[in-house]
Formats: structure tokens, C-alpha cells, sequence
């Protein structure tokens, strides 16, 4: 019962800290993506009927090495052997939005791509994704429209749709 309060208390802080942020947060101008040998950051959340190998197809996309895409897989109860995959929880988050240091070689570099994979309003995800340092970020519905350039509209589980979609993307934000 008490870490149900404590759990409720800290989303209230938490949400307060992200519009807070939000709202303060420098516009950012809108530059073009450079698919050269992109640095590219995905937030996931394990809610959601996907794996590693489900994203494949962002090398292929982007032309760039698996080792230049990171992933951060949000209350993952399965462990991705794999150097460039991390699991992240709650409790790596405290009351004040500050993100555990085992976290930094994943929020301290800069990406030119953050892709959101998630699809709940979930408090923990959103400062996960406003903490990282990026040029260009998408994300799907129905998630804050502050935190992403681009929002696509449907499931993020449909691969072969998401395939299709940040690639004709891709040819409109690179040019």
C-alpha cells in the first residue's frame, strides 16, 4: 500500500517537473536531418509487443551501423545481450526527474534521432524522452505533442507499416 502512494506521489512530482521543462525548453529551429552514419536513440516500451530484432530495419534505413543506435527498453522483464541495449525502471528515476548515472552513456551523448516507441501517457517514459539530447525526435499518438517533431498515427507494433512510414518520412525531413 505504501509503495502505491509513494508510486502516486512521485508521478504527481514527476508530471509537474515535465511541464515545467517542457514549457521552459528552448524552441527548437527546424533543421534538416542528416541520414549520414546517424546516431540514433529508441525509447521502447515493453508494453509493447516488440523485440530487438523487430528494428532491424532501422540499419537498413539509415544506413548507418547497429552500433550507432542505442535502445532504452522501459520496465523490460527481459535482459537484451546485446551492447547497445539498456533496461531502464521507475526506480532509476528519482522524485526529481534525475536519471540514475549508470544511465549516462545513453543520456549524455547527443543523437541526431530520437524515435519514441511507445503509445501510453506515461510520465516515466516522457522524462526519459525529454532527458535525452537530440536534433530531430518522432514519436506516435497520443503522446505529448511538445516532445516530438513528427507523430505517426498508427500502431507502433505494425513494424511493416512503421518500415514504410519512417522511410517515406525520411525522404521529406533529409532533403
Amino acid at each position: 500500500m505504501i509503495e502505491i502512494i509513494k508510486n502516486s506521489f512521485k508521478k504527481l512530482i514527476l508530471n509537474f517537473i515535465f511541464k515545467s521543462e517542457l514549457k521552459n525548453r528552448p524552441k527548437k529551429k527546424y533543421n534538416k536531418f542528416s541520414n549520414n552514419s546517424s546516431s540514433i536513440a529508441v525509447i521502447v516500451d515493453s508494453n509493447i509487443n516488440i523485440s530487438p530484432e523487430n528494428f532491424d530495419f532501422l540499419t537498413n534505413i539509415f544506413s548507418t551501423p547497429e552500433n550507432n543506435i542505442r535502445f532504452l527498453w522501459y520496465q523490460s522483464p527481459i535482459f537484451y545481450d546485446r551492447s547497445n541495449h539498456m533496461r531502464i525502471y521507475n526506480t532509476d528515476l528519482s522524485f526529481s526527474g534525475v536519471i540514475n548515472k549508470d544511465f549516462n552513456v545513453f543520456f549524455k551523448k547527443k543523437y541526431d534521432l530520437l524515435i519514441n516507441v511507445y503509445k501510453k501517457d506515461n510520465i516515466f517514459l516522457k522524462m526519459l524522452s525529454l532527458n535525452v539530447k537530440h536534433g530531430f525526435s518522432i514519436g506516435f499518438t497520443p503522446i505529448d505533442l511538445g516532445l516530438n517533431d513528427i507523430i505517426f498515427d498508427f500502431d507502433p507494433e505494425d513494424i511493416n507499416v512503421f518500415s514504410e512510414e519512417l522511410t517515406k518520412y525520411l525522404k521529406i525531413i533529409s532533403k
